[in-house]
């Protein structure tokens, strides 16, 4: 049941952050983690074009405010590997 003053949830995703303060999400962010890259990846959350990873600590944990883009002229793997990160992330996001 909904109280009064709670806004009516939609298809967007509904998170419930503090009693006065409300955040919909529209695109959430998907992660593709790399092990044997050490790190994470994500795709901007604009237009959803632009590569960005983080590195994964030795402990295992993520810094969220770490992302960074991915310079395409600089990579040490092949540029097919990294079309298929971009792929990969695109075909999650879908669902």
């Amino acid at each position: 049941m909904r109280t009064v003053g709670e806004p009516t949830q939609t298809p967007l995703q509904y998170c419930r952050i503090r009693p006065t303060l409300h955040l919909y999400l529209r695109n959430p962010m998907i992660f593709l983690t790399a092990t044997d890259h050490g790190c994470v990846y994500t795709l901007s959350q604009e237009d959803g074009d632009e590569l960005y990873y983080a590195p994964i600590y030795t402990n295992g944990t993520v810094n969220l405010e770490e992302f960074a883009p991915v310079d395409m002229n600089e990579i040490d793997m092949d540029q097919m590997e990294i079309y298929d990160i971009i792929r990969r992330l695109k075909l999650i996001s879908e669902v």
